[in-house]
């Protein structure tokens, strides 16, 4: 049986007629593109630039956070040091000057007997 019709789908060899439909559609998409293109452009710049800004800001924030953290250790070491500090700068006065000590020893220990006597 012949399978031929007067259509051009019917026969695979055909070269189908161009449809002026297709290429509007092609060319609208095209256009849309382009447009779509345009107005993505500034945007990418305008994400990039918020993009840069947020990460210099988070990098001056931990800068800072740092500096801060390193001052806090500081300031904790010499809080932790300090009696030891202390204890060493009283052995060093009462071996250089004794009787100041013996001295000082009894008029504090006078003031706190007269204070908790009462």
């Amino acid at each position: 049986m012949d399978n031929t019709s007067g259509y051009a789908g019917s026969n695979p060899d055909a070269n189908p007629a161009p449809n002026p439909v297709s290429g509007s559609v092609d060319s609208a998409g095209a256009a849309l593109h382009t447009t779509i293109e345009k107005m993505a452009r500034p945007a990418h710049s305008t994400v990039d630039r918020v993009s840069t800004a947020a990460h210099e800001t988070v990098d001056k924030l931990a800068s800072r956070v740092n500096h801060v953290a390193d001052r806090f250790s500081d300031q904790t070491r010499l809080v932790t040091e300090a009696p030891s500090r202390a204890v060493e700068f009283s052995k060093s006065w009462v071996q250089d000057k004794p009787l100041e000590a013996v001295g000082v020893a009894l008029a504090i220990g006078f003031i706190l007997g007269r204070l908790t006597a009462r």
